[in-house]
Order: C-alpha cells, then sequence, then structure tokens
C-alpha cells in the first residue's frame, strides 16, 4: 500500500544524508578520477537516493516526482518566468557584491575549465554541467525535497525553503557569492513545478539555464560579458525582463488554475469515460 507523501522531517533528513554523501563520496571521486567522478557523485549521491528513498518508503513516484508531461502552456510560462527572472538574478547579484565580493581568481578558474574549442570536449561540458545536474538534481530538491515539505507546510513556504535549501547546498568557502542567485533560481523552478505539476518543465528550463551559461562562456563574443564580475546588470533590460516575468507568472497561474480544475473534475466523477450500464430485460 503506497503512502501519501514524504514529510517535511524526511525531507530534512534526506538533504542532510545527501549532503555527508556528497562532501565524502564527491571529494573522493573527484581525487581519484577527475571530472568523470563529478558526473557520477551527481547520479550516485542525488539521483540513486532520492529514488531509493520513494521506493523504500513506499511512496508514489508519481506525485513525489511530479512526472506528468509537460504541456505547451506550462513550458511557455516557465520559459518566460525563467527569461525574465534571469535579470533579475543578474540585480540580486550585483547587489550582494557589495557585501560579499565575488572572488575573481576562482571566477577566472571556472572560466578556463570550461574554456575550449573541441567539439568532443563542448559535447562532455554539456553533459557534466547541463544535462546531469538538470537531472539529478530536479529529482532530489524539485521532487523529493519539495514534495516533503509541501507535505506539511503551506505552498509559499515549501517553494521558498527549497529553494533556500537549493542555495545552501551550493555553498563552499570559495562560492557563498553563488548563494542569492542559486536560491532564486530554485525558487523559480520549484515554483514551475508547482504550477505546471510537472518535474520535467523544471528539467528542460535548468537544463537550458545551465547550457546558456555555458554558451556565454564559449563563444568569444559573449565571454568577456560573462565573466566580468564588475560589470553592471542591463539595467536597460531590467524593466522588460519585468514585463517578461510577470506575463509567465500570468501563464503559469493560468496552467496550475486549469491543472487543478481538471484533477477536481476527476476527483468528483473517477471513470468520467466509462459507458452508461444497459437497461436490463
Amino acid at each position: 500500500m503506497q503512502r501519501s507523501g514524504p514529510t517535511p522531517a524526511e525531507g530534512i533528513l534526506v538533504v542532510i544524508g545527501v549532503l555527508i554523501l556528497y562532501i565524502v563520496i564527491g571529494v573522493t571521486m573527484h581525487l581519484l578520477i577527475g571530472e568523470a567522478g563529478i558526473l557520477i557523485t551527481q547520479i550516485l549521491v542525488l539521483l540513486v537516493p532520492a529514488l531509493l528513498f520513494v521506493r523504500l518508503r513506499g511512496y508514489s513516484f508519481t506525485r513525489t516526482f511530479s512526472l506528468r508531461r509537460p504541456t505547451r502552456r506550462g513550458l511557455l510560462g516557465a520559459t518566460l518566468l525563467m527569461l525574465g527572472g534571469l535579470p533579475i538574478a543578474w540585480v540580486f547579484t550585483w547587489l550582494q557584491s557589495f557585501v560579499l565580493p565575488v572572488p575573481v581568481e576562482m571566477l577566472e578558474g571556472l572560466t578556463e575549465f570550461l574554456l575550449t574549442d573541441d567539439p568532443l570536449r563542448i559535447a562532455w561540458l554539456v553533459l557534466l554541467v547541463a544535462v546531469t545536474p538538470a537531472i539529478c538534481e530536479e529529482f532530489l530538491f524539485r521532487g523529493v525535497v519539495l514534495s516533503s515539505f509541501r507535505g506539511g507546510w503551506k505552498t509559499p513556504t515549501a517553494i521558498i525553503a527549497s529553494g533556500l535549501i537549493f542555495g545552501a547546498f551550493h555553498l563552499s568557502p570559495e562560492t557563498a557569492f553563488r548563494f542569492v542567485p542559486t536560491a532564486w533560481l530554485g525558487i523559480l523552478l520549484a515554483w514551475i513545478v508547482v504550477e505546471t505539476r510537472s518535474i520535467w518543465t523544471a528539467v528542460i528550463l535548468h537544463f537550458l539555464n545551465n547550457g546558456l551559461i555555458l554558451m556565454l562562456t564559449l563563444l568569444p563574443a559573449t565571454r568577456e560579458m560573462a565573466s566580468d564580475v564588475d560589470q553592471d546588470p542591463p539595467w536597460l533590460l531590467i524593466p522588460v525582463a519585468i514585463l517578461i516575468f510577470v506575463a509567465g507568472i500570468r501563464v503559469l497561474r493560468q496552467e496550475g488554475r486549469r491543472l487543478r480544475e481538471e484533477s477536481d473534475a476527476d476527483v468528483d466523477d473517477p471513470h468520467p469515460t466509462d459507458p452508461e450500464p444497459e437497461a436490463s430485460g
């Protein structure tokens, strides 16, 4: 018999357990086999524990991971939300830099790590920094964590809390500057999953976000802009970004309302297509 769903306490325990495994296994794998260790760690430490937790606890995979197929309206709303939200994240990062300066040497090292013109290397980087995180992180944070928080907390609280944990998970002494933009990304992705009821929508947008950052770093025309820590946000684009962001909110809310009404209708009439019984005699 399947249980109704994970609780907030279980979600927090899963995050703590994954964090311990990530520190122990992740560091070891990276030291032993380099970049391949990063990819393997994401699968073994983020994705596999999330799947095992749901399986062993007897929860519904469909409900916990929101495995509904994406809709066109949901994808449109999510895309608009992210397109508008990314410039806003740039503003947040700029404001944060007055309190927490971006470590220039680390950013330059990251740029060097991503810099290549070898097609095979580019394909590997897409797999490493875009495809694998988009799947593994979504199933853990927008799957188990968000679902567990929604099991005991109000939805806005669950969305914000899961986003903050997502940002905190990416922290290290050298990367503290990433907290605000990463938490903001986590909040947007959680919001997308709640309204679309589809983790695949978040997977697609997560992949596009990471892939865009990678492409901006690889292309000579945008490389300097992507790595310039002293550059101000694109102020002229901010009003446009806000309009796009608001449009995304409206589309997502409409889609969320439609899906809730559809779900309520299914509850009221669980077999709406069943034929009426023929009269006897």
